[in-house]
Protein backbone atom coordinates (compact mmCIF):
# COMPACT_ATOMS: atom_id res chain seq x y z
CA UNK A 1 0.00 0.00 0.00
CA UNK A 2 1.15 3.69 -0.87
CA UNK A 3 2.62 5.09 2.13
CA UNK A 4 2.25 8.55 1.25
CA UNK A 5 -1.13 8.16 0.87
CA UNK A 6 -1.22 6.36 4.11
CA UNK A 7 -0.39 9.04 5.85
CA UNK A 8 -3.80 10.83 4.34
CA UNK A 9 -5.86 8.29 5.93
CA UNK A 10 -5.82 5.32 2.65
CA UNK A 11 -6.81 2.44 3.71
CA UNK A 12 -7.11 -1.38 2.22
CA UNK A 13 -10.68 -1.12 1.76
CA UNK A 14 -9.94 1.95 -0.24
CA UNK A 15 -7.65 0.64 -1.57
CA UNK A 16 -9.90 -2.57 -2.94
CA UNK A 17 -12.70 -0.01 -3.80
CA UNK A 18 -9.77 1.97 -5.87
CA UNK A 19 -9.02 -1.15 -8.24
CA UNK A 20 -12.87 -1.73 -8.89
CA UNK A 21 -12.75 1.34 -11.14
CA UNK A 22 -12.30 0.66 -14.75
CA UNK A 23 -10.62 3.59 -15.75
CA UNK A 24 -7.40 2.60 -15.01
CA UNK A 25 -5.13 5.97 -15.88
CA UNK A 26 -6.68 7.47 -12.72
CA UNK A 27 -4.81 8.21 -9.20
CA UNK A 28 -6.10 8.10 -5.83
CA UNK A 29 -5.91 11.65 -4.04
CA UNK A 30 -7.86 13.27 -1.02
CA UNK A 31 -9.71 16.14 -1.15
CA UNK A 32 -7.79 18.29 1.04
CA UNK A 33 -9.69 21.60 0.78
CA UNK A 34 -13.18 22.85 -0.24
CA UNK A 35 -15.05 25.81 -0.78
CA UNK A 36 -18.13 26.34 -2.44
CA UNK A 37 -17.12 23.84 -5.29
CA UNK A 38 -13.44 25.08 -5.63
CA UNK A 39 -11.16 21.54 -4.52
CA UNK A 40 -7.38 21.19 -3.86
CA UNK A 41 -6.13 17.52 -3.96
CA UNK A 42 -3.56 15.78 -2.55
CA UNK A 43 -2.13 12.34 -3.31
CA UNK A 44 0.73 12.41 -0.54
CA UNK A 45 3.12 13.99 -2.67
CA UNK A 46 1.84 16.26 -5.23
CA UNK A 47 -1.23 18.86 -4.12
CA UNK A 48 -2.97 20.92 -7.00
CA UNK A 49 -5.94 22.40 -7.77
CA UNK A 50 -9.18 19.82 -8.87
CA UNK A 51 -11.42 20.18 -11.38
CA UNK A 52 -14.80 18.43 -11.98
CA UNK A 53 -15.14 16.58 -14.87
CA UNK A 54 -17.95 17.42 -17.45
CA UNK A 55 -18.84 13.56 -17.20
CA UNK A 56 -18.66 12.83 -13.30
CA UNK A 57 -21.35 16.67 -13.24
CA UNK A 58 -23.89 14.96 -15.88
CA UNK A 59 -23.85 11.98 -13.76
CA UNK A 60 -24.25 13.41 -10.40
CA UNK A 61 -27.47 14.18 -9.25
CA UNK A 62 -27.53 15.54 -6.25
CA UNK A 63 -25.17 17.53 -3.42
CA UNK A 64 -24.66 14.90 -2.21
CA UNK A 65 -22.69 13.00 -4.96
CA UNK A 66 -19.87 16.04 -5.63
CA UNK A 67 -16.77 15.82 -3.18
CA UNK A 68 -16.21 17.49 -0.27
CA UNK A 69 -13.24 17.65 2.19
CA UNK A 70 -11.69 14.71 3.32
CA UNK A 71 -13.28 12.41 0.23
CA UNK A 72 -11.44 10.16 -1.63
CA UNK A 73 -11.18 10.90 -5.31
CA UNK A 74 -9.99 9.36 -8.66
CA UNK A 75 -8.25 12.14 -10.45
CA UNK A 76 -6.64 11.95 -14.18
CA UNK A 77 -3.29 13.66 -14.44
CA UNK A 78 -2.60 13.04 -17.79
CA UNK A 79 -5.63 15.54 -19.25
CA UNK A 80 -4.83 18.71 -17.47
CA UNK A 81 -6.11 22.07 -17.37
CA UNK A 82 -4.56 24.99 -16.39
CA UNK A 83 -2.07 22.54 -14.21
CA UNK A 84 -5.10 21.33 -12.20
CA UNK A 85 -6.54 17.54 -11.56
CA UNK A 86 -9.83 16.61 -13.26
CA UNK A 87 -12.02 14.39 -10.91
CA UNK A 88 -13.40 11.64 -12.45
CA UNK A 89 -14.91 9.40 -9.57
CA UNK A 90 -15.89 9.76 -5.90
CA UNK A 91 -15.03 6.48 -3.75
CA UNK A 92 -17.44 5.32 -1.10
CA UNK A 93 -17.23 7.15 2.21
CA UNK A 94 -16.59 5.97 5.45
CA UNK A 95 -18.57 8.74 7.24
CA UNK A 96 -20.35 12.34 5.97
CA UNK A 97 -21.30 15.11 8.12
CA UNK A 98 -24.07 17.38 6.55
CA UNK A 99 -26.34 20.12 7.14
CA UNK A 100 -29.80 21.44 5.44
CA UNK A 101 -28.41 24.31 3.24
CA UNK A 102 -29.48 28.11 5.41
CA UNK A 103 -33.13 29.21 4.33
CA UNK A 104 -36.21 27.40 3.55
CA UNK A 105 -34.04 25.08 0.58
CA UNK A 106 -34.13 20.99 1.43
CA UNK A 107 -30.94 20.62 -0.23
CA UNK A 108 -27.92 19.05 2.09
CA UNK A 109 -24.79 20.82 2.52
CA UNK A 110 -22.05 18.46 2.96
CA UNK A 111 -19.72 19.23 5.53
CA UNK A 112 -16.74 16.95 6.13
CA UNK A 113 -16.59 13.30 4.93
CA UNK A 114 -14.45 10.14 5.88
CA UNK A 115 -13.99 11.38 9.33
CA UNK A 116 -12.87 8.77 12.38
CA UNK A 117 -13.60 11.32 15.19
CA UNK A 118 -15.82 14.45 15.64
CA UNK A 119 -15.10 17.05 18.12
CA UNK A 120 -18.23 18.92 19.10
CA UNK A 121 -16.36 22.07 20.68
CA UNK A 122 -18.44 24.16 23.21
CA UNK A 123 -16.90 27.29 24.76
CA UNK A 124 -17.48 26.89 28.57
CA UNK A 125 -17.77 31.08 28.86
CA UNK A 126 -21.01 32.59 28.38
CA UNK A 127 -21.73 31.10 24.93
CA UNK A 128 -21.72 27.75 26.89
CA UNK A 129 -25.50 26.49 25.54
CA UNK A 130 -26.58 22.49 26.65
CA UNK A 131 -29.28 23.03 23.88
CA UNK A 132 -27.15 23.75 21.07
CA UNK A 133 -24.69 20.43 21.74
CA UNK A 134 -27.87 18.22 21.72
CA UNK A 135 -28.52 20.04 18.06
CA UNK A 136 -25.00 19.03 16.94
CA UNK A 137 -25.13 15.43 18.61
CA UNK A 138 -28.73 15.42 16.52
CA UNK A 139 -27.06 16.54 13.37
CA UNK A 140 -24.51 14.48 13.74
CA UNK A 141 -25.74 11.16 15.06
CA UNK A 142 -26.17 9.23 11.66
CA UNK A 143 -22.80 10.56 9.99
CA UNK A 144 -20.52 7.25 10.28
CA UNK A 145 -17.57 9.31 12.87
CA UNK A 146 -17.91 8.98 16.63
CA UNK A 147 -18.66 11.82 18.52
CA UNK A 148 -16.55 13.43 20.93
CA UNK A 149 -17.62 16.11 23.13
CA UNK A 150 -14.56 19.09 24.13
CA UNK A 151 -15.62 21.43 26.72
CA UNK A 152 -13.61 24.45 25.72
CA UNK A 153 -12.39 27.35 27.64
CA UNK A 154 -11.90 25.33 31.09
CA UNK A 155 -9.49 27.94 32.74
CA UNK A 156 -12.62 30.72 32.61
CA UNK A 157 -15.45 27.78 33.52
CA UNK A 158 -17.54 29.31 36.82
CA UNK A 159 -18.48 25.81 37.64
CA UNK A 160 -16.46 23.06 35.63
CA UNK A 161 -18.09 19.92 37.64
CA UNK A 162 -21.51 21.62 36.92
CA UNK A 163 -20.73 21.75 33.63
CA UNK A 164 -19.66 18.38 32.87
CA UNK A 165 -22.58 16.80 34.90
CA UNK A 166 -24.97 19.09 32.43
CA UNK A 167 -23.21 17.68 29.52
CA UNK A 168 -23.10 13.83 30.81
CA UNK A 169 -26.69 14.28 31.45
CA UNK A 170 -27.59 14.55 28.00
CA UNK A 171 -24.85 12.44 26.61
CA UNK A 172 -24.41 9.68 28.67
CA UNK A 173 -22.60 7.38 25.91
CA UNK A 174 -20.14 10.07 24.58
CA UNK A 175 -16.79 10.87 25.71
CA UNK A 176 -16.13 14.29 27.31
CA UNK A 177 -13.32 16.33 27.60
CA UNK A 178 -12.63 19.70 29.57
CA UNK A 179 -9.83 21.46 27.81
CA UNK A 180 -8.71 24.50 27.29
CA UNK A 181 -6.51 25.27 24.20
CA UNK A 182 -4.70 28.36 25.24
CA UNK A 183 -2.96 27.27 27.93
CA UNK A 184 -3.04 23.53 26.79
CA UNK A 185 -4.53 21.98 29.76
CA UNK A 186 -5.97 18.67 29.09
CA UNK A 187 -4.89 18.43 25.70
CA UNK A 188 -3.03 15.54 26.22
CA UNK A 189 -6.74 13.44 27.14
CA UNK A 190 -7.37 14.04 23.23
CA UNK A 191 -4.12 12.40 22.00
CA UNK A 192 -5.60 9.16 21.08
CA UNK A 193 -7.55 10.25 18.87
CA UNK A 194 -4.82 11.74 16.56
CA UNK A 195 -3.43 8.96 15.79
CA UNK A 196 -1.27 8.47 12.75
CA UNK A 197 -3.83 7.58 9.67
CA UNK A 198 -6.75 9.18 11.43
CA UNK A 199 -9.07 12.13 10.99
CA UNK A 200 -10.62 14.64 13.11
CA UNK A 201 -12.52 17.34 12.16
CA UNK A 202 -14.28 20.32 14.70
CA UNK A 203 -17.46 21.26 14.56
CA UNK A 204 -19.14 24.19 16.79
CA UNK A 205 -19.97 28.06 16.92
CA UNK A 206 -17.97 30.61 16.45
CA UNK A 207 -15.80 31.62 18.83
CA UNK A 208 -15.48 28.56 20.85
CA UNK A 209 -11.92 28.40 20.16
CA UNK A 210 -11.69 25.70 17.17
CA UNK A 211 -9.01 27.97 15.14
CA UNK A 212 -7.18 28.47 19.10
CA UNK A 213 -7.00 24.43 19.15
CA UNK A 214 -5.89 23.60 15.54
CA UNK A 215 -3.00 25.90 16.63
CA UNK A 216 -2.37 23.97 19.69
CA UNK A 217 -3.02 20.44 18.34
CA UNK A 218 -0.41 21.29 14.90
CA UNK A 219 1.85 23.07 17.12
CA UNK A 220 2.13 26.44 15.63
CA UNK A 221 0.26 29.72 15.09
CA UNK A 222 -0.82 28.57 11.22
CA UNK A 223 -4.37 29.60 11.49
CA UNK A 224 -5.45 33.01 12.01
CA UNK A 225 -7.76 33.29 15.49
CA UNK A 226 -9.87 36.28 17.09
CA UNK A 227 -11.08 36.89 20.13
CA UNK A 228 -14.99 37.21 20.92
CA UNK A 229 -16.63 40.16 21.84
CA UNK A 230 -16.54 40.85 24.81
CA UNK A 231 -20.11 42.21 25.26
CA UNK A 232 -21.49 38.91 25.22
CA UNK A 233 -18.76 36.38 24.46
CA UNK A 234 -20.29 36.05 20.67
CA UNK A 235 -17.27 34.89 17.97
CA UNK A 236 -16.11 36.22 15.11
CA UNK A 237 -15.79 33.99 12.19
CA UNK A 238 -12.14 32.89 11.30
CA UNK A 239 -12.05 30.27 9.23
CA UNK A 240 -14.07 30.37 5.89
CA UNK A 241 -13.12 27.20 4.32
CA UNK A 242 -12.54 23.56 4.79
CA UNK A 243 -9.51 22.61 5.13
CA UNK A 244 -7.25 18.82 5.89
CA UNK A 245 -4.45 19.51 7.93
CA UNK A 246 -1.26 17.01 8.52
CA UNK A 247 -0.85 17.09 12.55
CA UNK A 248 2.64 16.07 13.55
CA UNK A 249 1.27 13.20 15.94
CA UNK A 250 0.72 11.80 12.08
CA UNK A 251 -3.52 12.22 12.29
CA UNK A 252 -5.30 14.80 9.98
CA UNK A 253 -7.02 17.40 11.28
CA UNK A 254 -10.15 19.22 9.62
CA UNK A 255 -10.87 22.35 10.50
CA UNK A 256 -14.30 23.60 9.60
CA UNK A 257 -16.07 27.55 9.70
CA UNK A 258 -17.82 28.20 12.67
CA UNK A 259 -21.94 27.86 12.06
CA UNK A 260 -24.55 29.83 13.69
CA UNK A 261 -27.76 28.28 11.92
CA UNK A 262 -27.76 24.27 12.18
CA UNK A 263 -30.20 22.86 10.62
CA UNK A 264 -31.19 19.35 10.89
CA UNK A 265 -31.65 17.39 7.31
CA UNK A 266 -34.55 14.94 8.30
CA UNK A 267 -32.67 11.78 9.10
CA UNK A 268 -33.93 10.74 12.07
CA UNK A 269 -31.84 8.54 13.15
CA UNK A 270 -29.61 11.30 15.04
CA UNK A 271 -32.77 11.92 17.09
CA UNK A 272 -33.40 8.50 18.06
CA UNK A 273 -30.29 8.39 19.27
CA UNK A 274 -29.13 11.81 21.37
CA UNK A 275 -33.00 11.53 22.86
CA UNK A 276 -32.75 7.74 23.37
CA UNK A 277 -34.60 7.83 26.76
CA UNK A 278 -37.27 9.98 25.44
CA UNK A 279 -37.66 7.32 22.82
CA UNK A 280 -37.54 4.32 24.98
CA UNK A 281 -40.35 6.06 27.01
CA UNK A 282 -42.45 6.84 24.06
CA UNK A 283 -42.37 2.94 23.22
CA UNK A 284 -44.07 2.55 26.71
CA UNK A 285 -46.94 4.92 26.03
CA UNK A 286 -50.79 3.26 25.60
CA UNK A 287 -51.11 4.47 22.05
CA UNK A 288 -48.32 3.91 18.79
CA UNK A 289 -49.19 7.65 17.53
CA UNK A 290 -49.02 9.33 21.42
CA UNK A 291 -48.01 13.07 20.85
CA UNK A 292 -47.65 13.17 24.75
CA UNK A 293 -49.71 15.93 25.26
CA UNK A 294 -52.60 14.60 26.96
CA UNK A 295 -53.59 10.78 25.81
CA UNK A 296 -54.20 8.76 28.89
CA UNK A 297 -51.44 6.27 29.58
CA UNK A 298 -49.02 8.12 28.49
CA UNK A 299 -45.50 7.33 29.76
CA UNK A 300 -43.57 10.44 28.58
CA UNK A 301 -46.35 12.35 31.01
CA UNK A 302 -46.09 10.64 33.61
CA UNK A 303 -42.53 10.78 33.54
CA UNK A 304 -42.54 14.68 33.41
CA UNK A 305 -44.94 14.57 36.11
CA UNK A 306 -42.75 12.34 38.78
CA UNK A 307 -39.67 14.30 38.19
CA UNK A 308 -37.33 11.91 36.10
CA UNK A 309 -37.42 13.52 33.19
CA UNK A 310 -36.45 17.27 32.12
CA UNK A 311 -39.25 19.53 31.01
CA UNK A 312 -35.86 21.46 28.98
CA UNK A 313 -34.84 18.34 27.77
CA UNK A 314 -38.59 17.05 26.27
CA UNK A 315 -39.45 20.71 24.74
CA UNK A 316 -35.82 20.46 23.11
CA UNK A 317 -36.67 16.58 21.77
CA UNK A 318 -40.44 18.21 20.94
CA UNK A 319 -38.40 20.99 18.65
CA UNK A 320 -35.99 19.11 17.00
CA UNK A 321 -38.49 16.24 16.26
CA UNK A 322 -40.55 19.05 14.51
CA UNK A 323 -37.78 20.14 12.46
CA UNK A 324 -37.30 16.91 11.45
CA UNK A 325 -40.56 15.84 10.48
CA UNK A 326 -40.59 19.42 8.51
CA UNK A 327 -37.08 18.56 6.66
CA UNK A 328 -38.73 14.98 5.66
CA UNK A 329 -41.22 17.23 4.25
CA UNK A 330 -39.37 19.37 2.07
CA UNK A 331 -37.17 16.56 0.39
CA UNK A 332 -40.08 14.58 0.09
CA UNK A 333 -42.12 17.62 -2.11
CA UNK A 334 -38.12 18.20 -3.86
CA UNK A 335 -37.99 14.28 -4.57
CA UNK A 336 -41.78 14.80 -6.05
CA UNK A 337 -40.67 17.94 -7.94
CA UNK A 338 -37.44 16.76 -9.81
CA UNK A 339 -39.40 13.19 -10.71
CA UNK A 340 -42.03 14.66 -11.98
CA UNK A 341 -39.49 16.87 -13.97
CA UNK A 342 -37.40 13.99 -15.34
CA UNK A 343 -40.99 12.81 -16.28
CA UNK A 344 -43.61 15.16 -18.12
CA UNK A 345 -46.26 12.77 -18.75
CA UNK A 346 -46.43 11.07 -15.50
CA UNK A 347 -46.66 14.83 -14.38
CA UNK A 348 -49.29 15.22 -16.29
CA UNK A 349 -50.83 12.85 -15.64
CA UNK A 350 -51.04 13.41 -11.40
CA UNK A 351 -52.32 16.13 -12.23
CA UNK A 352 -55.36 14.62 -13.89
CA UNK A 353 -55.69 12.19 -11.28
CA UNK A 354 -55.82 15.18 -8.87
CA UNK A 355 -58.17 17.07 -9.95
CA UNK A 356 -60.67 13.90 -11.08
CA UNK A 357 -60.23 13.00 -7.38
CA UNK A 358 -61.14 16.63 -6.37
CA UNK A 359 -64.27 16.48 -8.84
CA UNK A 360 -65.13 13.27 -7.31
CA UNK A 361 -65.11 14.53 -3.64
CA UNK A 362 -67.14 17.49 -4.95
CA UNK A 363 -69.93 15.56 -6.74
CA UNK A 364 -70.27 13.66 -3.64
CA UNK A 365 -70.38 16.55 -1.49
CA UNK A 366 -73.83 17.79 -4.29
CA UNK A 367 -75.25 14.50 -3.94
CA UNK A 368 -75.15 14.43 0.47
CA UNK A 369 -76.43 18.22 -0.10
CA UNK A 370 -79.63 16.91 -2.76
CA UNK A 371 -80.03 14.00 -0.91
CA UNK A 372 -80.52 16.05 2.31
CA UNK A 373 -82.99 18.40 0.56
CA UNK A 374 -85.13 16.11 -0.98
CA UNK A 375 -86.01 14.58 2.42
CA UNK A 376 -87.48 18.04 3.17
Amino acid sequence: MNSHLALLGWTERLQHEFESIENSSLVPARVVRANRGQYIVSNGIDTRPGLISGAFQLQSEDAQSFPTVGDWVGIDLQTRKEDAAIIQELLPRKSLIERQAAGNESRHQLIAANVDTLFLVSGLDAEFNINRIQRYLTLVGNSGAQSVILLNKSDVATDLDDAIRSVNAIAPDTPIHPISALSADGLASIQPYLQPGQTVAMLGSSGVGKSTLANALIGGPQLATQSNRDTDSKGRHTTTWRELISLPQGGMLIDLPGMREIQLTGDATGLEQTFSDIEALAKKCRFRNCSHQNEPGCAVIAALETGTLDPNRFNQYQKLKHETESAQTRISERRKRSTAARNPRREKEQRFKEISKRLRKHQNAQSKWRRKNDSY
